[in-house]
């Protein structure tokens, strides 16, 4: 399957004895390209869709702990070799795997059964770090197999994939701006 350019879907290797297994879920060597910040732990209800949403900044780092997830990706970053490219996949806890998504690449989860991830960030998490739009809008070219999930106050209520993709343009180039400005202070 193809994923967008910067994301990895790394399986994991879990060591069995007779007391039960371990299963490495991060290794910094894993994702060179970010330091993780933050860990958070995050239960889901049944039917629950969370996203769908970008970050202009920073990467994420998942394991399924517990359940499945459908994961959605869309690269939103223009000019990158996979530009546009939507893609699903399936994280089952069963098969333990780690998925890092840059900057850049629309994410959403749906988890049609009780389930539970852990992620990483590379910037603490914050609600203003993240963009939205509607799970369902069309333009994602997303199709999630959930049409009665359970959604936060904030992803119904919000906008257009193209209002998104607009917020997410102006404030990679406001950030490379600054960044800019700071390197020639």
């Amino acid at each position: 399957m193809r994923l967008p350019e910067g994301v990895s879907l790394t399986p994991l290797a879990s060591h069995f004895d007779s007391r039960g297994d371990l299963t490495e879920i991060f290794r910094q060597s894993w994702t060179r390209e970010f330091q993780a910040l933050q860990w958070n732990l995050v239960r889901s209800e049944a039917n629950t869709l969370r996203g769908f949403h970008v970050h202009p900044r920073h990467h994420d780092y998942l394991v399924m702990v517990d359940g499945l997830m459908q994961i959605a990706l869309k690269d939103m970053r223009p000019g990158s070799p996979t530009e546009n490219l939507a893609v699903t996949l399936s994280l089952d806890a069963a098969i333990p795997a780690s998925i890092a998504i840059p900057p850049g690449v629309g994410h959403g989860f749906y988890f049609p059964d009780k389930a539970i991830h852990i992620y990483s960030v590379s910037e603490y998490w914050s609600r203003e770090e993240e963009i939205g739009c509607r799970w369902d809008d069309p333009e994602l070219g997303i199709s999630w197999g959930a049409p009665d999930a359970m959604l936060s106050h904030r992803d119904e209520t919000a906008g257009t994939y193209s209002k998104m993709l607009t917020e997410y343009i102006a404030r990679t180039e406001r950030l490379f701006h600054e960044n800019a400005g700071t390197a020639h202070a």
